[in-house]
């Protein structure tokens, strides 16, 4: 497992962020908020109890480098701000709930990560945001159930599942698939609220959706318009 933190710097992407990481081989407390020395630039946005660490998987970053060529040279690990960057999991062998064992701390996979416009103006790639939301190339966030010492030379172990509903699903459901196709049915929101383990900001938009029987927009975090 590799691991990454950053303070929260000026940039210029014309907002300050903390989505520059750096690497790190020591060993890290892992407090209910995340890593020491890592911030998040937006904390209501991006930062959190549930909201913890980001993992990323390192196995995408060729994809990018295909649909991306002229930036072949930006995509490796740490360019997205993750946190954890390992070539094992991904989003179809992840499930909400997942629980993990890394060094004396216990984590919880909590929710996908949902794309925005920073990640666009971070590769200077204006159609990114979107892509990695339509092919659920996205990573996923995590709760600390325990905290403790941690660290990339440390065992990063899978300890148990308690759902079936995988961070793709999640995905697919709520946001379509790379063909455009987006389910409208509320017996699939249904579904994925009820998914154990799925943190608190994912239920309340579906349980809306579920009561309006309409799809939020995702334009603002997308592109940034109206922000």
């Amino acid at each position: 497992m590799r691991v990454f933190v950053g303070k929260t710097q000026e940039t210029d992407m014309g907002f300050p962020s903390a989505i520059f990481k750096s690497e790190v081989f020591g060993e890290l407390w892992l407090g209910p908020e995340g890593l020491e020395g890592d911030e998040q630039a937006s904390p209501k946005i991006h930062g959190g109890a549930e909201r913890a660490l980001l993992q990323y998987p390192s196995i995408h970053y060729d994809w990018w480098k295909i649909r991306y060529p002229a930036k072949r040279d930006l995509f490796k690990p740490a360019l997205f701000g993750e946190n954890l960057s390992d070539n094992r999991w991904h989003e179809k062998n992840i499930c909400i709930g997942d629980i993990f064992r890394w060094g004396d701390a216990v984590i919880q996979v909590s929710q996908p990560r949902s794309p925005c416009y920073k990640l666009s103006r971070r590769t200077g790639c204006d159609t990114l945001a979107l892509a990695m939301q339509q092919n659920a190339r996205c990573g996923w966030l995590y709760r600390v159930l325990q905290p403790g010492t941690v660290g990339a030379g440390m065992p990063f172990r899978f300890a148990e599942r308690i759902s079936s509903v995988t961070v793709h699903e999640v995905m697919s459901v709520m946001f379509g698939n790379e063909t455009g196709s987006l389910s409208m049915r509320s017996d699939d929101w249904q579904r994925l609220a009820e998914t154990e383990g799925l943190s608190a900001r994912w239920r309340k938009t579906l349980f809306r959706r579920i009561e309006s029987g309409r799809i939020e927009s995702w334009d603002a975090r997308l592109t940034g318009q109206g922000i």
